[in-house]
């Protein structure tokens, strides 16, 4: 069985969003057992194929679907092929049969972030913003592609997701150290590794997360004046290789002050 937490961006007539249920299934209409929360509850069908209760949103989402699908099997929207099931191809399923925009979790990198099915096909990590108003208000903040569903949110890659993805920092892990000087370098060596492959990973990065790196790289020269020598040497060695590959990434321009590593730009700038 597949259980699926699905928000959608509009309201669906209950006989619109049973259709669309039982297509994606591959099952008939009679085999959908769909009911409003709030409704009476006895009499459903516990152990139908397809089981959807649903709740009314304020904002930009519209409505809340718990979904059970018996025998974990949708039918692919592109090419009507009956595969296994998860909450990405059900969203995907219903987003194509319904025209609206369908929110599902993602890998927990952030509570506020969703992965999002566009009835235009695209794939997309949006935000989603929560009042605590009761009931709450939910607002789709941002976008990292343009949406017909959402086509007022911001178009941005997202903080959180930056921050969060696994980016390797084999020269400052090797010092084995902890250390202030140490997290700094280890800030500053991500930010490098992620230019030297082309911005992962989305190939975008935004210009406050920059600033937030070089200001790591000004810590570390602070830091590292106060490190005891055992623990400098190493340091300085592993900066010197990270901030030789900052350069062959970057060119000189006049437009910075201060530090030399602030009078350099990426060769390409990964923001508008």
């Amino acid at each position: 069985m597949m259980i699926a937490n699905l928000l959608v961006s509009r309201h669906l007539d209950p006989s619109v969003l049973t259709a669309a249920l039982a297509a994606a299934a591959h099952v008939p209409t009679t085999h959908v057992d769909l009911r409003h929360a709030d409704d009476d509850q006895d009499g459903r069908d516990w152990y139908a194929p397809v089981l959807c209760t649903y709740h009314h949103l304020r904002g930009d989402l519209a409505l809340s679907l718990d979904i059970q699908v018996q025998g974990e099997q949708v039918r692919d929207v592109r090419d009507a092929t009956v595969t296994s099931a998860g909450e990405p191809r059900l969203a995907a399923a219903l987003a194509h049969r319904t025209g609206a925009g369908v929110l599902y979790p993602d890998d927990r990198i952030d509570p506020q972030t969703y992965w999002l099915a566009d009835p235009s096909g695209l794939v997309t990590r949006v935000r989603l913003l929560t009042t605590e108003d009761d009931p709450p208000v939910h607002t789709v903040d941002a976008v990292e592609a343009p949406s017909l569903a959402f086509p007022h949110a911001e178009v941005t890659p997202l903080a959180e997701i930056l921050r969060e993805y696994p980016v390797p920092t084999p020269l400052a892990d090797a010092t084995g150290l902890s250390t202030p000087a140490a997290v700094s370098l280890t800030i500053w060596e991500r930010m490098v590794r992620r230019m030297a492959a082309d911005w992962p990973p989305s190939g975008r990065y935004l210009p406050e997360l920059y600033a937030h790196d070089l200001a790591a790289r000004d810590h570390f020269a602070r830091e590292i004046a106060t490190c005891p020598q055992h623990e400098r040497t190493p340091l300085l060695a592993a900066a010197a290789r990270i901030d030789a590959l900052f350069r062959t990434l970057t060119v000189d321009t006049t437009e910075g002050t201060g530090s030399w590593w602030r009078t350099r730009v990426p060769r390409r700038t990964p923001w508008p």
